[in-house]
């Protein structure tokens, strides 16, 4: 189940430029070591070209910092596969998880660009707002690719997969509320 270079580098390209078509294909190898390969690389060259930019790559603890973003970019990659794995499973879309493993490797391939963005950043007060602007758009070409990562992987439409991404945030709301009220009823309980 190998892949040739031209296969991974044509898998990022299309990732970026056509998505739709990428997650489309069917004919890709689906491999976790291939999707690490991916999230490793990407980790590595925003991390590097961010501290280039940023002039942190001369600190003593830069290979430390950069062994520990990739750590935690592996991680991070892993726990978002595996929450849209078994919240998939809920819905009986489930069982797919070397397929979301593969898909979400390539959803943050544009984070790549966010290292260029920090010379337009430190431009004066223009380049500031149009760098801002710039990483909003890099952001939101994130979730899209989730989405369409979350479309492939369990054949879902692109509204429920957004559904599914921001799922969370939805809950996060709830739990803090539903928190926040048992509180203050045991507290009016015990103030009583």
């Amino acid at each position: 189940m190998g892949i040739t270079t031209d296969e991974f580098f044509e898998n990022i390209y299309s990732s970026i430029f056509s998505p739709k078509a990428f997650y489309a294909r069917k004919d890709l190898k689906f491999s976790v070591r291939l999707a690490l390969g991916t999230v490793i690389m990407i980790a590595f060259i925003s991390k590097f070209a961010a501290s280039i930019f940023d002039g942190s790559i001369t600190s003593k603890f830069f290979i430390l910092f950069l062994i520990g973003h990739i750590i935690w970019t592996i991680i991070l990659w892993f726990l978002t596969a595996l929450f849209f794995e078994y919240t998939a499973k809920i819905f009986d879309k489930g069982d797919k998880l070397t397929e979301i493993l593969f898909y979400t490797a390539f959803a943050p391939v544009p984070y790549i660009f966010y290292a260029p963005i920090n010379i337009i950043k430190n431009m004066g007060d223009l380049g500031y707002i149009l760098s801002v602007y710039l990483e909003l758009i890099i952001y939101l070409w994130v979730i899209i690719l989730y989405a369409y990562s979350l479309r492939a992987a369990y054949n879902i439409t692109l509204s429920r997969a957004f559904m599914l991404i921001f799922l969370p945030i939805i809950a996060s709301f709830f739990a803090f509320n539903w928190t926040m009220g048992f509180i203050s009823k045991i507290w009016y309980i015990f103030t009583i």
